[in-house]
């Protein structure tokens, strides 16, 4: 179950915050917030489901947008 919490903690800081994390996972935030804590646990069935949808997320390489203030940015890229 630690890893469980690890893997959330490492897809909130991915996403940027915990609703993102509950939105990705179709849950109440608030479970959220709970299973990182260790207070409460999913059910085992769903455990597997959650780990396979954050490690989707944890290993999607992350796109890079130009900056619009530098030299050779194109905005057709950027869309």
């Amino acid at each position: 179950m630690y890893e469980f919490s690890q893997i959330l903690i490492r897809a909130s800081q991915t996403i940027g915050t915990v609703l993102g994390v509950a939105n990705l996972l179709e849950v109440d935030p608030r479970l959220v917030y709970r299973w990182i804590a260790g207070f409460e646990r999913p059910e085992p069935a769903s455990v597997e489901l959650f780990v396979m949808r954050l490690r989707a997320v944890n290993e999607a390489p992350v796109r890079s947008t130009g900056h619009p203030q530098r030299r050779r940015f194109d905005v057709r890229l950027a869309a």
